[in-house]
C-alpha cells in the first residue's frame, strides 16, 4: 500500500513538473515580427513584439505614430503619451491604463501601454493606435513570423 502511494506521488511529480517545464519553454513575448507601413517596411530602434498572454502586438509609440504622419508628445510627470493628427484628431493614453481618450471619449483597449525597462520605450498596442488614427491593419503569419501591413490615405 506505501508502496503504491509513493509511486503514484512520484508520478504525479514527475508529470507535473513536465507539465510546467513545457509552458515555461514558450516565451512570453514573441519578436518575429515584419512591419510595413503603406507597403514600405519600417524598422525601429526598439523591436516590435508580440504578448503572448494577450496576442497583442506592441510597438514604440513613436515607431507608428510618426510612421503615420502624427506627432507625439510625452508627459512623463504623468506618464502620458499624446498623439495628434494632422486631421485634428488627439489620442492620450497612459502607461498601465487601458482608458484611452480619442477627442476626449473614454476608449477601452485591449491591453495597457507599457514602459519596459528596456529598452526605454513607451509601447502601445499596434492595432489600436494605428486604427484609430484611421490607418487599416492587416495581418499574416507563415511559419513563426508575424507580417503587418498598416495602410493610412495620406
Amino acid at each position: 500500500m506505501l508502496k503504491k502511494a509513493v509511486n503514484t506521488l512520484l508520478f504525479s511529480l514527475i508529470f507535473f513538473v513536465t507539465v510546467d517545464q513545457a509552458n515555461a519553454a514558450l516565451p512570453k513575448y514573441l519578436y518575429n515580427l515584419v512591419i510595413k507601413v503603406n507597403n514600405v517596411e519600417v524598422t525601429s530602434d526598439a523591436n516590435p513584439y508580440i504578448e503572448r498572454a494577450t496576442n497583442t502586438t506592441y510597438v514604440p509609440i513613436r515607431f507608428v505614430s510618426e510612421n503615420l504622419g502624427e506627432a507625439v508628445n510625452w508627459n512623463g510627470e504623468k506618464k502620458e503619451v499624446t498623439i495628434r493628427s494632422k486631421d485634428g484628431k488627439t489620442v492620450r493614453l497612459t502607461i498601465g491604463s487601458k482608458v484611452a481618450y480619442v477627442n476626449d471619449q473614454q476608449k477601452i483597449l485591449p491591453s495597457a501601454p507599457v514602459m519596459p525597462v528596456s529598452p526605454n520605450r513607451v509601447m502601445v498596442p499596434l492595432r489600436f493606435v494605428s486604427e484609430v488614427m484611421g490607418a487599416t491593419v492587416d495581418s499574416s503569419k507563415k511559419d513563426e513570423t508575424l507580417y503587418v501591413n498598416i495602410t493610412k490615405a495620406n
